[in-house]
Formats: structure tokens, sequence, C-alpha cells
């Protein structure tokens, strides 16, 4: 797809396949078509001249699930090919996959995309971008594929969101730790520029399905999590005044009715790389750990509440009707 034949996409798939040729080349329609028909026929094609040309230099080949194979006679004299063409064809094999790996990835991001109707401005950074593409020529697995879908569609979104350190821990994080990772996510809470999570062992570690010790110690080695755990507080506050933490999609409101000292809970925190992957996160809400917070950080004279945000803008948070929850 050349980039002046865009008619009818989205700005934001726009941008993709912009960001997408600058770094890789020209774009093929698949790359925005994710488990398709025409997606499948487009891989098809190419792995059959990859059969083709392995054929010739090795014998019989085969391609099945998403694997090529090479199946040697067992009744008769194989001719080796040369040490250069033998080169040759593992080059081309390698490059065939890191070109079906970057396909899967940028597939992802168009799904994420396409639903979204407008684009900023401002571009992702070409530092960033050649970074990103790399690094996602080398990412095999569908679960880690659709995990970079999202960081490409969130650095279209908003460039910046994630840094080059970010993708440099990330290309290092396993499939497993990718999951505890969105494990934890279901409870980290959100405040004054910093993510957190309750003492694990108060509620964390009873749930099922939740992460368990040595996998948030896991985490912590993968440089998601410091090392150790801190303290977050509410600043001394006067009658009057509210302090908040974002769940999910929900706000946790501190609302004083009279003037209240530093209010504070031992914390896990998450790292600045934690923090930019936090959003990919779909968190299923667990009111009982909102009810744990609350117990954390209400004093006497502090109502506590939660709301269901409509629209964040800096330090700004709108909300809809408020829940308070018992005293």
């Amino acid at each position: 797809m050349e980039i002046k034949d865009l008619a009818g996409l989205s700005g934001p798939l726009k941008r993709l396949v912009e960001v997408v040729s600058e770094a890789v080349g020209a774009v093929s329609r698949p790359y925005l078509i994710r488990r398709t028909a025409d997606a499948k026929a487009y891989e098809v094609r190419i792995i059959a001249q990859a059969l083709a040309d392995g054929r010739k230099l090795l014998g019989h080949s085969d391609y099945e699930n998403g694997k090529i194979s090479i199946l040697t006679p067992t009744d008769a004299v194989q001719q080796f090919p040369a040490l250069s063409d033998r080169t040759a064809s593992r080059e081309k094999h390698q490059e065939l996959k890191r070109q079906q790996n970057l396909e899967s990835v940028a597939a992802s991001a168009a799904e994420e995309l396409k639903e979204d109707a407008n684009v900023p401005d401002n571009r992702p950074e070409p530092d960033w971008v050649n970074r990103f593409f790399e690094i996602a020529a080398g990412v095999s697995t569908e679960q880690m594929q659709y995990l970079w879908g999202k960081i490409l569609a969130g650095e279209i979104r908003a460039p910046g969101s994630f840094s080059l350190r970010t993708l440099d821990v990330l290309r290092s994080v396993s499939k497993e730790e990718a999951e505890n990772f969105v494990k934890l996510g279901q409870y980290v809470f959100r405040a004054e520029s910093k993510a957190f999570y309750i003492d694990p062992e108060a509620y964390i570690f009873k749930k099922d399905g939740a992460p368990k010790f040595l996998e948030i110690l896991a985490l912590k080695d993968a440089g998601l999590i410091f090392e150790s755990d801190l303290r977050f507080s509410f600043i001394a506050s006067k009658a009057g005044n509210s302090s908040h933490l974002i769940y999910g999609p929900l706000v946790v409101l501190f609302e004083r009715e009279k003037d209240t000292p530093v209010i504070g809970s031992e914390v896990g925190l998450l790292t600045k790389v934690g923090m930019e992957l936090l959003p990919l996160v779909t968190v299923e809400l667990d009111m009982d750990y909102v009810g744990l917070a609350a117990k954390r950080f209400r004093a006497d004279g502090v109502k506590v509440a939660w709301a269901p945000i409509k629209k964040i803008e800096g330090d700004r948070v709108h909300f809809g009707a408020k829940t308070y929850l018992p005293d």
C-alpha cells in the first residue's frame, strides 16, 4: 500500500501506515488485517515462495501452523548445497520470520486503532520508531505481539507515552512476566505521578488468580517494580479539601469533613517503566480491594466515595455520580 493510496482509512490508521512505511518500507494491506482470509492468503503466497526456494537447496520442506520444517529423505543420499547457499537460505528464512513478526505487531496496532477517529499533530520520534521496529522484529509469540501492537498504537495516539528505556526493558520481559504484570495491574492505584499496590500480604496473595510472592519478586527483577516497599501518604489537609486515587475507570475520593493529619500506608511502588505500561492493562474492578484502600487511607473526619471517571485533564478528574462507602 503506497502512502498516496490511503483513501478510506481513518486518521490513526493513516498515521500507522506512515510510521510503519518509514521504518520498514512499503506497507501491504495485510499489515492492517488480522486473522482474515486476505491476510492468510498473503501469508500463504510468501510461505509458498520460501518453500520453493528451500526445496531447491535443502530438499522437501513443509509448512504448518506458522512453522517451516525441512524433511530430509531417509532412502536417498542428499546432495548438500554449498556453504554460501546454505547461509543465504538461513538468512532468507530469518528475514521471512522477522517480516512475519513485524506484520503481526502492525496488525495488532491496527486492530487497537480501528475505532479511533483522531490522531494528534505530533508524531512518534524517528529514534523511537527505529528502536521499536528493531525490537518488534524479534517478537514471535502472539501474546507478546499483541502487547507490542498496543504499545505502537499508544505511541501513535500520544507520542512520548513510552520511553526508549521502556522498550529496552520490555524486550527482556517474558510472556509469563507480562501475564503476571497484568495480574498485578488489577490491584494498582495511581496518585500524584505514582502507581502502587497496597501490602500484598493483606489482600492480593489471598486472591485466586492474583500474583503470588515469587511472581511479584520476578517483576521486581524485571524492572517493573521497585525492589523494596515504600510508603505513600496524603499530606495533612484542611476541612473541605479532598484527595483521590485512580483505580482503573474509577476515582476513589477522600473528603475531609475536618482537618486531618498525614494519612499513609506501606505500598509496593511501580517503576517508571511499570507506570508507562500500566495503561495497557484493562482492570476488572475489585470493590473489596477498594474497601481495603478506604480503610488504609481513612482517618477520623474523612469520608470515602468512588465514582466513574468521565475524563482526566492534567491533574483534574471529571467524574460521575458518587457512591459513598460505609464508615
